[in-house]
Formats: C-alpha cells, sequence, structure tokens
C-alpha cells in the first residue's frame, strides 16, 4: 500500500506530512513524497535569457530534490518507509498521474486556505486533485 504525499514545501504541506505519515505508519504503508516542478514554456523576448532560465530551473530542480531527500531519510529513520519522486508538469495532473502509475490507496496533501475570489481567481490544486484523483484524498487545511 503507497500513501502519495505532493508536496510545495509550504507549511500547509508540512502538516499534511506530519498526517501521511501518521497515517502510513498506522497502516504500514509506503510513503511518497512528490513535488511536481514547473517550467513556464518561454516565448518570444523571453527566450534570449534561457541559458539563464535553464540554470534556475535547475537550481530549483536541485533544490526540491535536496528537501525530498533529507524528509525522506528522516522518515524513513523513523521507521516509515518512504521515497521520494520529483516531475516536472502540471501539478494536479501530475499528482493523479503518479497517483495512478503506483496505485495509491490515498493522496494526503495541504491545502493553502483561500475562498471567495482568490480561489476562483487562482483555481486550487487540491480542488483539482480531489475532482480527478484515482483513489480518496485527504486535504489538510492550515489552522
Amino acid at each position: 500500500m503507497t500513501i502519495v504525499h505532493p508536496t510545495d514545501f509550504s507549511e500547509e504541506a508540512e502538516r499534511a506530512e506530519r498526517q501521511a505519515a501518521s497515517m502510513a505508519r498506522s497502516l504500514g504503508a509506503e510513503l511518497l513524497l512528490f513535488h511536481v516542478s514547473v517550467e513556464t514554456p518561454l516565448y518570444g523576448e523571453t527566450a534570449f535569457g534561457i541559458p539563464d532560465v535553464k540554470r534556475v530551473y535547475e537550481g530549483q530542480a536541485r533544490w526540491a530534490e535536496e528537501r525530498l531527500a533529507a524528509r525522506a531519510e528522516a522518515l524513513s529513520k523513523d521507521g516509515i518507509p518512504t521515497r521520494w519522486l520529483r516531475r516536472v508538469g502540471i501539478p494536479h495532473e501530475a499528482i493523479c498521474d503518479i497517483a495512478r502509475e503506483v496505485g495509491a490507496a490515498y493522496i494526503i496533501m495541504g491545502t493553502h486556505g483561500r475562498s471567495g475570489v482568490a480561489r476562483f481567481m487562482l483555481g486550487s490544486v487540491a480542488d483539482r486533485v480531489i475532482r480527478t484523483a484515482p483513489c480518496p484524498v485527504l486535504t489538510v487545511r492550515p489552522q
């Protein structure tokens, strides 16, 4: 059994990680820490800075992978079988794709707690995951 925990490394995601770890321990499940990097395509004038932008994306990827590896190691040492994965893509699609690929029993993720106009304008990764996930989704709201 696998529990997928998507993370953007925010406080909300850290709170959800604690819930995911607790549930993984209780169920004897493996925990998959998952991060989606978003790389915006470059067009027109912006394309002249491509080498610089690529370096930024590479730096962000290294940073995310180091964080994922450190969290996975800490959780594994705490007795929770944990692995990590990072992909580039559209967050809600990549989260649902990885859940399908690993046959996830659950997705446990944080929400940012937006409401009203902000939620309408910005959308919500959690909302989109809930609507399209192949398994139950537990969301952990900000306190």
